[in-house]
């Protein structure tokens, strides 16, 4: 069967049940998700914002025709990118700015980051333009592009740091945030196709059959890989995507085969070509792809296969293909597919089609399940929540290799809800997806979506891990065991790296510098180790020597002590070059730039912690009035001052009394990753404050609780008990949601 030819259509169709009819190969649905994979922005009749979570319609926006969207930093602005760029606030509902067309082609978004909050337009073939976002939209920068001369691509780093320009046989580099720019002579040929890796350290870029790898520092070529035609490459290939981690690159070849890279080495990993079976012949055909998408972590590719006109998903590490997302109902039925999207949690496929057996998808767009490979919901804007659907039964596993998906665990059924069948040893979130990670002296570590209480997956050690921590993107977890091994994942693939031997002991605290490379290690000896992950080095050793107190009639003296002592905590201020070390005898604040001793920090106060990434604010613990008791309070250290005073508290308020013995329990705050909310916890009793009016909206009681969290959305309170529980505490409804449960454990 040919595949209809479809007309492409610039203007969206407002057709209440149906969607755009459009190539998705050439113009998808424009879509846009947060970075947990929770919320959902896709033009439809207006711009719509969908939770995929609660599976409900958050907002209509009346913005139509945008041929990009994105969610920005700000909480409710969306951006839509058309002949013009424009800013809404849909809380407000207020448009917030305007970019105003400049050219007859409409702007293209070339990048966005959350981080910066800066976006890189490209006007037509005419320049590129630089904004700061903010509370006011400001313009830094306006790049020319040379009209005499043919431009072959135009890309922005994720970061906004950097653009590349592909002009005849060369590259130009600017600096976005500066003035400098650089050439990158290409002798092998044109580069048509341009692509940064996430981290922007990598400019990929294709020359006929071979993929050149660019070091973005050095501005040089770092690798060549070259294909040749017994490797299953018709013609010149395009770089299409690398991975999360940016160690991999995945090249289109005319969307008839694509090629896998590992970018580091610059070498070949695989190649996948697309045949299918024809059945009628009892022979096998090449089939090409109309409508793709490939995962964020580079090893799917989804796509609509032109013969048999299905929706398939390929393994492009072994080229293997899997089970049809939509089969029989699917194959040979005339689809017209306008929109495939992997979620970046890659558990699920956004799906616009027409055609096909399935009336409940048919001309709609619908949310599909990776594991069931079923329709679960069912997106109408004129509906406040969206239609669910039954799911099938899970499909056979085809191989080991196949995609691991979420275990749900049943019912809750009456009695404890133990997290693991022994200690609860440490307990973890991850900064930029909705992932709860705990460990136990069970030897296993169980990572849970906490808001549906669903244990995704568990990970088996050869010793419990006593310490966590994430990376700042959340892209690698790392897990430090009593036995002093570092162990280290990639939490889109949930790939393990290569483990490393401290040589510490028991390890106390991890702590990720920003970025992913450098890590910070305490354990049982007298040092500190900073370690380059990517070369397996400790490039610094700190020592921390905390105080001792010499006392006589006359009065007590407190002075560091000669020898280093032995690190419990490790805090980094996010945004600062700051670092802290706790032991149990004193404190010492470290300047990352320079790794010497900061006696007195701008912008600090005397005792502080850090609350976690994308949060520039420190804990701290005031005097109060009454000479015996203390205040817990937020620091901005911005402006040098507190934020806002919370809890006054005495010492015997952090104690709890368990069958006789006091157990301390302390006192900590957290302030969710939004900076609206703050949670306290003084010895059994927790708190929740609204940040900007300092006013206490809840208080509860939890039974020995000791580990405080939030989600990466600010929607749930993970609270960590000594009795190996972990309530999930809701802001929605300001009540406890539920307890995580392991049906498996039982006592």
């Amino acid at each position: 069967m040919s595949r209809p030819k479809i007309i492409f259509v610039a203007v969206l169709l407002l057709v209440t049940s149906s969607i755009r009819q459009a190539d998705a190969s050439l113009s998808q649905i424009p879509t846009a998700f947060s970075e947990d994979g929770r919320l959902l922005l896709v033009q439809m009749e207006d711009l719509v914002l969908w939770d995929l979570e609660t599976k409900a319609l958050v907002a209509k926006i009346p913005l139509t025709a945008c041929h990009q969207v994105a969610l920005l930093k700000q909480d409710g602005w969306v951006l839509c990118v058309k002949h013009d760029v424009v800013i809404y606030d849909w809380k407000n509902q207020a448009s917030v700015a305007t970019v105003p067309q400049e050219s007859r082609q409409p702007y293209r978004l070339l990048a966005y980051s959350s981080q910066t909050d800066r976006m890189v337009l490209r006007h037509g073939n005419e320049a590129v333009s630089v904004w700061q976002i903010g509370k006011k939209l400001v313009p830094l920068k306006h790049i020319p592009l040379d009209v005499k001369a043919e431009t072959h691509s135009v890309v922005a780093s994720a970061d906004t740091m950097l653009l590349a320009i592909a002009q005849g046989r060369a590259i130009r580099l600017h600096d976005l945030t500066g003035t400098t720019i650089r050439d990158v002579s290409i002798k092998d040929g044109q580069p048509l196709d341009l692509l940064f890796s996430p981290d922007g350290s990598t400019l990929a870029t294709a020359v006929g059959r071979t993929i050149l790898f660019i070091d973005t520092v050095e501005a040089s070529i770092r690798r060549r890989a070259a294909l040749t035609a017994g490797d299953g490459v018709r013609g010149p290939i395009t770089p299409r995507r690398f991975s999360h981690d940016s160690k991999r690159l995945v090249a289109g070849d005319g969307e008839w085969g694509y090629a896998l890279f590992d970018s580091d080495m610059g070498k070949l990993v695989s190649v996948t070509e697309l045949p299918n079976a024809d059945h009628d012949h009892g022979t096998e055909v090449s089939t090409h792809l109309s409508a793709v998408d490939i995962s964020d972590d580079a090893e799917y590719v989804v796509g609509q296969a032109e013969h048999p006109s299905a929706l398939q998903i390929w393994d492009l590490r072994t080229g293997a293909i899997l089970p049809d997302l939509c089969s029989n109902e699917c194959r040979n039925m005339g689809l017209r597919v306008s929109l495939l999207k992997w979620s970046p949690t890659g558990l699920r496929i956004v799906v616009g089609m027409q055609g096909g057996l399935n009336l409940d998808v048919d001309g709609k767009i619908s949310v599909w399940d990776l594991q069931t490979r079923s329709p679960e919901l069912v997106l109408d804007p004129h509906q406040p929540q969206a239609k669910v659907l039954a799911k099938r039964a899970v499909p056979p596993v085809i191989d080991s290799e196949s995609p691991v998906k979420p275990v749900v665990p049943a019912p809750a059924e009456v009695g404890p809800a133990f997290v693991h069948a022994r200690a609860l040893r440490a307990v973890v979130t991850s900064p930029s997806a909705n992932l709860l990670v705990t460990s136990g002296d069970d030897g296993l570590l169980k990572i849970w979506e906490p808001g549906q209480g669903t244990l995704l997956r568990q990970l088996a050690l050869s010793a419990p891990a006593s310490a966590l921590t994430f990376s700042a993107d959340g892209a690698i977890l790392a897990a430090g065991t009593i036995q002093g091994e570092i162990r280290l994942w990639d939490t889109h693939s949930w790939k393990e790296y290569p483990p490393y031997a401290s040589g510490q002991g028991q390890i106390n605290a991890l702590q990720f510098l920003t970025g992913n490379r450098f890590l910070v290690i305490a354990g049982k000896q007298p040092k500190v180790l900073v370690v380059d992950l990517l070369v397996r080095a400790v490039i610094r050793e700190l020592i921390h020597t905390g105080y001792t107190l010499t006392c006589n009639p006359s009065g007590c003296l407190k002075k560091r002590a000669p020898e280093g002592d032995v690190v419990e905590t490790l805090s980094l201020l996010d945004g600062s070059p700051y670092l802290l070390t706790a032991s149990r005898t004193g404190r010492v604040v470290w300047d990352i730039a320079t790794w010497k001793p900061v006696e007195e920090p701008v912008g600090l106060p005397d005792v502080w912690s850090g609350l976690g990434w994308k949060r520039p604010f420190v804990a701290t613990t005031m005097r109060a009035r009454d000479p015996s008791a203390f205040t817990l309070a937020v620091w901005d250290t911005r402006r040098n001052t507190v934020l806002a005073s919370l809890d006054t508290f005495t010492k015997q308020d952090t104690e709890a009394i368990e069958k006789g013995p006091t157990v301390a329990l302390g006192a900590s705050l957290t302030v969710d990753p939004l900076h609206r909310w703050v949670a306290t916890r003084v010895g059994e009793h927790l708190a929740v404050w609204d940040l900007a009016s300092h006013a206490k909206k809840k208080t509860f009681h939890v039974h020995t609780p000791y580990h405080l969290h939030w989600t990466s959305d600010g929607q749930y309170l993970i609270v960590g008990t000594l009795d190996r529980k972990v309530l999930v505490w809701s802001v929605a409804t300001m009540e406890p949601a539920h307890y995580l449960r392991d049906p498996s454990v039982t006592r």
